[in-house]
């Protein structure tokens, strides 16, 4: 299916309601290919004239890549089986608190989130609502949406653990070894690059999976992202 049918066949399954705000869950395992795919499907959405937002839930994240990397290194003389949730955490009560307050309409700005380029915790968000606009900062970029129409594709991998926040659930789905092959050439581009093997790639999904209940049955869409230029719908 041409990635133009495939939007266009979402768009209409997601706008059932009408083209008020949306808050939508876009989730998978990791190197599924979830940004790339929030990236173009928000081209598509402003195309069709509707403001969107690609919000990467990992700027949630409460370590930096440094403190991640020396977790891994530590497992080189002790394995720890739960090094996953020790590396990866995640500020649930400031995501729950966003997510409430954007279905609600209220300003909030928040300090020290992590910088998705260098994976420190130094980025700065505000959302800031007026009469029929939304004032949204995220780090240096600063732009204007139309309070009713806009739409947030949140993008993570952790999502579902929030699941009664989001209109809709979109699952993006591709097999272990095109996502591990994904994330090592995502690595070479890195300033800071993360320290991937295959076992260390295996425990993360294991965890995710167990911990957080990530399964496409668990979502309402489903989309293959094997092939970027042919994705698939399986469930909608």
């Amino acid at each position: 299916m041409e990635n133009g049918e495939l939007f266009d066949r979402l768009y209409k399954r997601l706008k059932d309601k009408g083209n008020e705000r949306r808050i939508i869950g876009i989730l998978g395992l990791v190197g599924s290919g979830k940004s790339h795919f929030t990236d173009e499907f928000v081209q598509f959405l402003k195309r069709k004239g509707i403001d969107a937002l690609h919000l990467n839930m990992d700027i949630y994240n409460s370590s930096t890549r440094a403190e991640r990397n020396r977790i891994v290194e530590a497992l080189r003389k002790n394995y720890d089986p739960n090094w996953p949730r020790k590396a990866y955490p995640q500020d649930e009560t400031l995501i729950k608190d966003h997510l409430t307050n954007i279905r609600e309409g209220k300003n909030f700005l928040t300090h020290n989130l992590c910088d998705p380029s260098t994976k420190e915790l130094s980025l700065s968000m505000k959302f800031l609502f007026e009469k029929n606009k939304i004032k949204i900062k995220i780090g240096n970029e600063e732009h204007e949406y139309n309070s009713s129409r806009l739409w947030i594709l949140c993008d993570g991998v952790k999502l579902l653990k929030y699941r009664e926040h989001f209109d809709y659930t979109i699952f993006i789905k591709s097999s272990p070894e095109i996502r591990f092959n994904r994330l090592l050439e995502r690595n070479k581009m890195l300033a800071s690059p993360a320290n991937i093997r295959w076992d260390l790639f295996d425990d993360v999904e294991r965890n995710l999976i167990e911990e957080y209940l990530l399964d496409e049955k668990n979502t309402d869409i489903v989309v293959d992202n094997n092939d970027f230029n042919n994705r698939k719908i399986i469930k909608i």
